[in-house]
């Protein structure tokens, strides 16, 4: 499997996704390298399963959304927009990864978020 450098956490296996994508157990420590508009689905939450998702080209529009009965939560969202994080235009090497710890109830954690760069957006959708 191919490798890309994820500076936070070295080189990393990666899957590439260019269209809408349900990340798998198996997927966990896997880096999703999205390469063009796409809405990426979470499973629903199992303990121990830590999904990375990268924005893999300029331009794009990355949406990382829970299953229907979980949230996300972390710092950056308050309880009233936890349902999906959006990149919006953020450059190549953004990426946020999740953990299902089970220490949240009921939704994913945001263990690492990197906007790479202050021309960022980063979005909540309730």
């Amino acid at each position: 499997m191919a490798q890309i450098n994820m500076s936070a956490f070295g080189y990393n296996e990666f899957i590439t996704k260019s269209g809408a994508y349900t990340v798998l157990p198996a997927d966990s420590g896997t880096v999703i390298n999205v390469t063009a508009t796409a809405t990426i689905t979470l499973p629903a939450t199992v303990v121990g399963i830590a999904p990375v998702i990268r924005v893999g080209a300029d331009g794009i529009t990355v949406t990382v959304a829970p299953n229907a009965s979980d949230n996300i939560y972390g710092a950056q969202i308050t309880a009233a927009d936890n349902k999906a994080v959006i990149f919006t235009s953020a450059p190549v090497g953004s990426y946020i990864q999740l953990i299902a710890d089970g220490t949240v109830a009921g939704g994913w954690a945001i263990a690492r978020l990197d906007l790479g760069g202050a021309s960022s957006t980063f979005a909540r959708a309730a």
